[in-house]
């Protein structure tokens, strides 16, 4: 007699859980399901890991590959433990001032990032692959009952732009909802820059086409406040108004070959990202040596990666904002970092 085909599938199942067990890691059987953005990956499950999957060791990234997060469908990339350098050396600072011609009047910027410093980050996680979108933060609108920005109304429609104007408030209720939290300050450097120190997330050297910036819609290098100032005065005058702030927005993704080492995407521009961590502006000189997570109370949330506005040199991987957790930006967005 033929076997029944639900047998012969739960055979399958057996045979690779009692595999898996046997060389002491469980083989999760995932679900495929479908991201907010119509692509289909692994269903994300508490404690899932690379190795679980199948894909290979935790102690590498997967960038062609992701998790479906079912709660918002964000697609999530593998984050490995690992060591870095975090923060700026001022040869570094130096070498790409004078690769880019960027004006002495912006050299200040980078004084919090010093002390350049080595940290080690013990546990991997994954990290959405994306912003948070229009779209995702309207489900979780819709679900919690939490209250929008004063500007949903002209944002909502468009479902793949990245949200805006959402505080560090909003974002982390946001983060919770979807089962994760913000990524730290170490957490999110460490996906924009990789164990090589890319001053980039695609690599060593600026590329306006690799992100949405100034830079992208000037067409230009704006290598000074004033040819920055120009350049957004032309663009965009005095009050800049929403219609305006969404021309400037791209997509989610818009920009494929500005993917980081792990995968992620528009971890430079776009929109500015909020992380865990109270800002202090002398703490790498007493940072830990591993999992830092920011002063224990400060005045200002983190902020990183810049933004459809930004000046190059404000989409690098080191660069560090800041602003009160209660404000909204018509710049500042998020994405959500979830540790197995």
């Amino acid at each position: 007699m033929a076997q029944c085909r639900a047998c012969v599938w739960v055979s399958a199942v057996l045979l690779v859980w009692v595999a898996g067990h046997a060389q002491g890691e469980v083989v999760n059987v995932a679900t495929e399901v479908e991201s907010h953005l119509g692509n289909r990956g692994p269903a994300f499950e508490e404690g899932v890991t690379p190795s679980k999957l199948g894909w290979g060791g935790n102690d590498q990234a997967y960038a062609d590959l992701f998790v479906v997060n079912p709660i918002d469908g964000a697609e999530m990339v593998w984050v490995p433990a690992g060591t870095f350098r975090m923060g700026s050396t001022q040869e570094e600072i130096d070498g790409l001032w004078q690769a880019n011609g960027w004006g002495p009047d912006w050299k200040q910027v980078p004084g919090d990032e010093k002390p350049a410093h080595e940290v080690t980050l013990t546990r991997g996680f994954w990290l959405h692959r994306h912003e948070v979108t229009n779209g995702q933060y309207g489900r979780f609108l819709a679900a919690t009952g939490h209250e929008a920005h004063p500007h949903w109304d002209d944002y909502k429609a468009h479902e793949r732009l990245p949200v805006n104007w959402v505080s560090w408030d909003d974002a982390s209720a946001y983060a919770e909802w979807a089962g994760g939290a913000l990524p730290t300050e170490a957490q999110w450097e460490y996906a924009a820059r990789g164990p090589a120190g890319h001053p980039f997330p695609w690599g060593g050297q600026w590329d306006r086409d690799r992100c949405n910036s100034a830079e992208y819609w000037a067409k230009k290098p704006l290598n000074t406040i004033a040819a920055w100032q120009a350049w957004f005065d032309a663009d965009l005058g005095d009050e800049v108004t929403s219609p305006e702030i969404i021309a400037h927005l791209r997509e989610v993704g818009s920009f494929p070959s500005g993917a980081s080492w792990c995968g992620a995407l528009d971890l430079a521009g776009n929109v500015w990202e909020w992380c865990a961590d109270w800002y202090g502006k002398s703490y790498y000189a007493v940072s830990p040596v591993e999992d830092p997570s920011g002063p224990a109370t400060a005045t200002g949330r983190v902020l990183r990666g810049g933004s459809w506005n930004s000046f190059a040199l404000g989409c690098r991987a080191a660069v560090r904002g800041l602003d009160a957790p209660a404000y909204r930006l018509r710049s500042s967005g998020f994405r959500v970092a979830t540790t197995p």
